[in-house]
């Protein structure tokens, strides 16, 4: 690139990104249609179900204890069993720790990003602590999801070698936390640029090979989201060309600068998202399906006794999800032929298929090594473009086909709101008996105007009572 067209880039991504923090400013509760908002609230309900579904993972369990056993204040809720309360910043880092887990959070495909993973934590402790009503609270995460989102589109060459729960950490992040607190546009876009520097390169390699940190680049968002925001408080901050230097230069993504402030306040991207009915990447859900519906026609195939081989097609980037020897849990989760051969023995659906057991199950790693994966060709544009086509060669010679066009719960195929409302209870029923019934009453006082009775400590309360 020549200097001239550097200095043309450089100038059009500090505009648009003005654009967008002064969008983001000026937006009202009132500008957002309702449709959004009980998108939103669904969406944060949906997070909420996937952080407490991981309160009894031994890790986050441990980790949960040492927050709680830290000299602090209590104020904002810890999402575990009896939603213990804690400090700000330890419930933003023990949820934002828990909530990615168990890879039942939502997400966004057009580029892959999760930007309510990596901003709500932060924003319901914010909130708690700062005695917000609901209708702060859920602005914020409108508001932070359209700016994850569009830095997402603006350099998706990050993938497939830096993880976006990495790269986005900070700013979405930071935006959740600017919106909260209403900062004024040069406070946002201070905070915004400096949260750019402060992003973590996480290797896309590690959460395939099942390093567990992977799940800590949300909490650790959340705290050098926080931070960007206080320094810029203080009139402590980065320069304009922030954005520019680290993912342009630095992880030498080039640049869509229009996708920064595109269609504001009309492509509502909350709502362009998916929601996950399997605990694994979603890369790995159109194969998991397909085979499912295999096995519904011929039950005889479950357990896999006559299988000989599982060929599994998939597009360019899910072809990274072939690590047939997972070592962990999370390296399960991002293995095609670990999805494959849980699915064979357990089916689709069942909790076990992720969790510590599977690892030691001789039946799953035997089918392992049967999985076959190979590039399929011709994918087509978003929201198809994470296909699969299954094909069962079967011990007496015979083969089963079954092509998965775009998995349940994808922006092709989305769920309706009761099937992630029955999500949403299956995974919190234990821990957190009532908030499949907040998130009911969240949507319900949106269409009657009535958010700003609600404080967000009040209905995060209220999840806990029976």
């Amino acid at each position: 690139m020549s200097q001239t067209d550097d200095l043309k880039t450089q100038n059009s991504i500090a505009e648009n990104l003005t654009k967008l923090c002064e969008w983001s400013v000026r937006l009202s509760i009132g500008d957002i249609p309702k449709e959004v908002l009980k998108y939103a609230a669904l969406i944060l309900g949906d997070n909420i179900a996937a952080t407490i579904s991981a309160a009894n993972e031994p890790e986050v369990h441990a980790y949960h204890q040492q927050l709680m056993n830290s000299p602090q204040v209590a104020q904002a809720t810890l999402l575990c069993q009896n939603g213990p309360q804690v400090s700000m910043m330890n419930a933003a880092l023990g949820n934002g720790l828990a909530i990615t887990w168990n890879e039942l959070d939502d997400g966004y495909t057009k580029t892959a990003v999760h930007p309510g993973a990596l901003s709500q934590p932060l924003i319901l402790a914010a909130a708690q602590v700062n005695n917000l009503s609901t209708s702060d609270m859920l602005r914020a995460v409108v508001v932070a999801y359209e700016i994850g989102t569009r830095f997402a589109r603006t350099w998706p060459q990050t993938l497939p070698r830096l993880h976006p729960h990495g790269v986005f950490n900070a700013i979405c992040a930071a935006a959740g936390y600017a919106a909260l607190l209403k900062f004024n546009t040069k406070q946002f876009l201070q905070s915004i640029t400096s949260a750019s520097t402060m992003v973590s390169p996480g290797p896309y390699s590690h959460p395939i090979q099942g390093a567990l940190i992977r799940n800590a680049w949300p909490a650790a968002g959340a705290w050098l989201g926080y931070f960007s925001c206080e320094m810029a408080l203080v009139q402590i901050y980065g320069l304009p060309t922030g954005p520019y230097d680290v993912f342009e230069k630095g992880f030498g993504a080039s640049s869509n600068p229009e996708q920064l402030g595109i269609d504001l306040g009309s492509d509502w991207t909350i709502t362009a998202g998916y929601h996950k009915l399997y605990g694994s990447c979603q890369h790995t859900h159109a194969s998991m399906e397909g085979l499912e519906q295999i096995l519904t026609t011929y039950p005889h195939l479950r357990g896999g006794d006559e299988i000989q081989e599982v060929l599994i097609e998939v597009s360019k980037m899910a072809m990274n999800f072939n690590n047939a020897m997972p070592k962990s849990t999370l390296a399960a989760k991002f293995s095609i032929p670990h999805a494959v051969a849980a699915t064979i023995v357990h089916g689709a659906q069942a909790r076990e298929n992720f969790l510590h057991t599977s690892m030691s199950d001789q039946k799953i790693a035997n089918l392992r090594n049967k999985v076959v994966m190979q590039e399929l060709q011709n994918i087509s544009a978003w929201p198809y473009d994470r296909p699969a086509k299954v094909t069962i060669k079967l011990k007496n010679g015979e083969k089963i086909m079954q092509f998965c066009e775009a998995a349940q719960g994808s922006s092709a195929r989305p769920l309706d709101v009761q099937m992630v409302l029955h999500k949403i209870k299956f995974l919190s029923a234990e821990l957190a008996p009532n908030l499949c019934d907040a998130v009911i009453a969240l949507r319900q006082i949106i269409d009657e105007d009535q958010l700003e009775s609600l404080k967000t400590s009040d209905w995060i309360n209220s999840f806990f009572r029976a």
